[in-house]
């Protein structure tokens, strides 16, 4: 009794430090941002990565923010990469969600990687590997080691046309091509699960550029069709930052981007669901599939022109304004699911009319499910479009306008500094460099980055 009053007085104390947090985030943002569907400021301020710990990688993408001289750097200490990952939890609060990134981080062994995963864990950030997967498929056992060994819950595959150096790829080939490497990550994921026992939720992302922008559809259509495997689907458009080969288009913008999107879907969805930040930064949508056999039906969350959607989910989000922290006490978990709907009564009644509303729609778009209702599925599935800024875009007024909005940050040097800034200026250019000055290894990394010498792709 007595442990559970000291858990549940710390769990009220970290509420009131969110609360202040948030709402100093929320002050931060353009009035025109404040929408009822932001969710900056009243669920999150944002989420976060790492920088630095791994800058190497084995690939050479003609998309790349990585700088030529990537390759010659040495991993950071792990006392240094816990000073990163406590600024995170400082900045991001309970539950953060933090890319746990540089270059290629499975480069790393994998006792190394799990530890920075564990601590991530145990100061209480909720951590994503983000990875080409290459190591993955190679090393056996890393993945489920990461898993049951050190806790991780979270990962995310880079994998699209533009990577030069992955297993069974060759120049040429379109993104349907390459659906046979994007399955061998979904028996990866449903492997790892079945052995270790645990949880582990996936995410995929694609940048998408000139070559293979007509592919975009297809792509959604597959990861429609896996989302029980892939539970976020990323587009990148390409920016001009790093060691980028591939040139960016004016027709390769946000907007296009979604238009494939819902080409692929089959149905055009409600781009304006949610916000996260600058509506110039990303677009994020919550989708339902729903699907049995060989039919799917897609369940937008909220639907455009859909005022009691949009009402509802407004409503939610501002019930539910505080993180929810699985590691607390079960009991006190479970009082922070059930007191927002206790404490108002009315939400809890308009949210069991507007379900009950929302299945009867659903219902009649039911038959088309009806030969494979003993298969039915119901599976979430974000879709996210996020535009990164290039150096020149950086230096207009709506780029300084969303740098001041920014929601995915990074510390650097004792501040937290937008990922934008981070690859388009010379910032990460000037810790590699700081790095190699070090290790004594500037000069000659210099040196053999000019005569064409390993700068770049596999090692």
């Amino acid at each position: 009794m007595k442990n559970m009053s000291q858990a549940w007085q710390r769990s009220k104390i970290r509420n009131q430090w969110h609360r202040a947090l948030f709402a100093k985030k929320r002050a931060e943002l353009p009035e025109s941002l404040r929408t009822p569907q932001q969710f900056i400021g009243l669920n999150s301020v944002g989420c976060g990565a790492t920088h630095s710990i791994m800058e190497k990688c084995n690939f050479a993408c003609s998309s790349c923010y990585l700088t030529e001289i990537a390759n010659f750097t040495r991993p950071l200490g792990f006392e240094t990469i816990k000073e990163q990952l406590d600024s995170l939890r400082m900045h991001l609060g309970a539950r953060g969600k933090v890319q746990v990134t540089s270059g290629e981080v499975t480069l790393l062994p994998v006792e190394e990687l799990g530890r920075i995963v564990s601590y991530a864990r145990q100061i209480g950030l909720d951590p994503m590997v983000m990875t080409n997967g290459q190591r993955l498929l190679q090393v056996r056992g890393y993945l489920n080691t990461l898993v049951e060994k050190y806790g991780l819950r979270k990962i995310s595959f880079h994998i699209d046309t533009t990577q030069k150096g992955r297993l069974g790829m060759t120049m040429g080939l379109s993104e349907c091509d390459i659906d046979p490497i994007r399955e061998r990550f979904i028996e990866l994921v449903k492997d790892v699960r079945r052995q270790t026992g645990k949880s582990l939720y996936a995410a995929q992302t694609i940048t998408v550029t000139p070559q293979n922008f007509e592919d975009i559809p297809a792509v959604v259509d597959w990861a429609l069709d896996h989302a029980g495997t892939f539970r976020i689907l990323s587009l990148l458009p390409v920016a001009q930052v790093g060691r980028t080969a591939d040139r960016d288009a004016e027709h390769i913008t946000m907007e296009t981007v979604w238009d494939a999107v819902c080409a692929g879907a089959g149905t055009h969805l409600n781009r304006h669901t949610m916000s996260f930040g600058h509506s110039e930064c990303n677009i994020t949508v919550p989708v339902v599939v729903v699907s049995a056999g060989k039919r799917r039906l897609i369940v937008e969350v909220v639907r455009k022109n859909k005022t009691w959607d949009q009402r509802i989910f407004a409503r939610v989000i501002r019930a539910y304004a505080i993180p929810i922290d699985v590691a607390d006490h079960r009991l006190i978990v479970v009082s922070q699911l059930l007191w927002p709907l206790l404490a108002h009564p009315t939400l809890l009644i308009e949210l069991f009319i507007y379900g009950f509303y929302r299945l009867w729609g659903l219902g009649r778009r039911l038959p088309t499910l009806a030969m494979g209702l003993l298969s039915l599925r119901v599976k979430p599935l974000l879709l996210v479009v996020h535009k990164f800024m290039g150096r020149d875009e950086l230096e207009t007024p709506l780029g300084q306008e969303r740098l001041d909005a920014c929601t995915f940050k990074l510390p650097v040097d004792g501040r937290m500094i937008s990922m934008c800034e981070m690859n388009a200026t010379d910032q990460r250019l000037r810790l590699n460099r700081d790095r190699l000055v070090q290790k004594n290894l500037l000069v000659k990394a210099e040196g053999k980055r000019k005569r064409g010498h390993n700068s770049r792709g596999p090692i």
